[in-house]
């Protein structure tokens, strides 16, 4: 069969930082079960050409990755595929849809819609339909009888082995390069991204991991994952490698194999990665460091342990410093990912937190994003139950909410502005005052997005 999957088009003019690692994994799957194959970044085009390239390509089956922040822009790429090829049998996949697979049928003229991981049962849905054979025994899938009746099937146990799966196919895109991409910054590009585990030990309240992925941490070996890594150095030119996980060095031993064999297969890449601040020690920092590790992201979120606690995250502003301080010491840069707007917010909190940043002293402080109410979260689930929002939400905008139910947009935005400029204040220097003006002009108005490629990583 002849298979086009795309990834969900995305709404900001900004080209994306890296392809999309879901999709093709999806397509070195269905590669490899002898279907022809063709990946679409919808981050890198838009709905015409994405129209264009399905009719030069004649496919049987179109796949369309939906997230919760895009879903806007995928029911219109789905409309105008229901006008211009109805006769292609289409199915949804990713987050948004495997928790409301009734609203993708409501909103778009899908055939079915698989939920969860979805390698394995994107491939079996396939080979009914090559034999004609019956959805109903394709566990893991929703979808539209003959009559037109929503059906869903047993959910699909997860693959245990993720071993087993084939390296991304990043070939099947058209004229594929990485040099197409931002990549990470302070990192040399041509950057790649690469995921060697899936889920997360940890469950904060504002995260949807656990509810897509499932509660139980699964991992790739460190012989897999060094594999790939040559693949991507050796055959493909990515100078740098950005681990994706949510958490990379959850089990430490892996994660030192995975640096000592970078460091023996002579590789000589930089790299850096997410974790939780209570995976990290010396021994472990010594051997990143060795082996080309230049950064690690951490979810500090806030430097108020009443904050911490009320968003599960399972660390205290001890914690933190005590993260940071070995991370410096190490050489490694350590980014501190802000968040405003969580349940017990206030001036006070956010004081707390200008005066821990002012202590772990960040590389840089990400984003200082105000709390969003996203769909298989712990807030929404809350929000949800004190009648503040409920699923229909979905259906009726295409925005994602924040969190409103203490303050308004324009106090949340006060209260940003309030941890921006402390930090600021807190660093000094011509440099951290520019970096505070530059956020605020770009949060007020953020169709700048498109232009943030241009600056220069010493002002990030």
């Amino acid at each position: 069969m002849k298979v086009l999957l795309i990834s969900h088009p995305s709404t900001s003019a900004q080209k994306p930082d890296f392809p999309p690692i879901g999709v093709a994994y999806l397509g070195s799957v269905v590669r490899d079960k002898g279907h022809d194959i063709l990946l679409v970044d919808g981050g890198l085009t838009g709905a015409e050409d994405i129209i264009k390239q399905a009719r030069d390509f004649g496919p049987d089956v179109a796949g369309v990755t939906c997230w919760t922040i895009n879903r806007g822009s995928v029911w219109s790429l789905c409309n105008i595929f229901e006008k211009e090829l109805p006769e292609v049998f289409l199915v949804l996949g990713g987050p948004h849809a495997s928790l409301y697979p009734e609203h993708i049928f409501q909103k778009t003229h899908a055939r079915a819609v698989v939920f969860g991981e979805g390698e394995e049962t994107l491939c079996e849905l396939l080979e009914v339909l090559e034999d004609k054979g019956d959805l109903a025994g394709v566990r893991g899938l929703a979808y539209r009888d003959k009559d037109g009746r929503i059906c869903r099937t047993e959910p699909r146990l997860q693959i245990e082995d993720l071993d087993s799966i084939p390296f991304p196919y990043y070939e099947a895109f058209k004229d594929f390069n990485f040099q197409n991409y931002n990549g990470f910054v302070g990192l040399p590009r041509p950057t790649a991204a690469v995921i060697t585990s899936r889920g997360c030990v940890f469950d904060c309240a504002y995260c949807g991991s656990v509810n897509f992925w499932g509660k139980k941490w699964r991992r790739r070996s460190a012989q897999n994952v060094l594999d790939e890594l040559e693949h991507l150095v050796r055959d493909m030119g990515a100078r740098s490698i950005y681990m994706f996980d949510d958490n990379f060095p959850v089990n430490k031993k892996r994660a030192m194999d995975i640096c000592q064999g970078i460091i023996e297969r002579k590789l000589d890449i930089q790299w850096a990665c997410c974790s939780h601040v209570k995976m990290v020690n010396e021994e472990l920092l010594k051997v990143m460091k060795q082996s080309g590790c230049v950064s690690i992201d951490f979810g500090v979120e806030s430097g108020s342990d009443t904050i911490l606690r009320n968003i599960n995250k399972n660390q205290t502003r001890k914690d933190i410093e005590k993260a940071f301080a070995l991370v410096h010491q190490a050489g490694i840069k350590p980014r501190a990912y802000l968040m405003v707007g969580n349940k017990g917010e206030t001036t006070g909190t956010i004081d707390e937190t200008v005066d821990m940043v002012g202590t772990i002293k960040p590389h840089s402080s990400i984003g200082a994003t105000i709390l969003w109410l996203l769909p298989g979260t712990d807030v929404f689930r809350e929000a949800s139950a004190r009648g503040f929002i409920d699923d229909s939400y979905w259906l009726k905008s295409d925005d994602v909410p924040y969190n409103l139910q203490e303050y308004t947009y324009d106090q949340l935005f006060e209260l940003r502005q309030r941890l921006m400029r402390g930090i600021a204040r807190k660093k000094g220097g011509l440099v951290s005052t520019v970096n505070f003006y530059l956020k605020t002009i770009y949060y007020r108005y953020p169709f700048l997005a498109r232009v943030r490629s241009l600056i220069p990583d010493w002002l990030r």
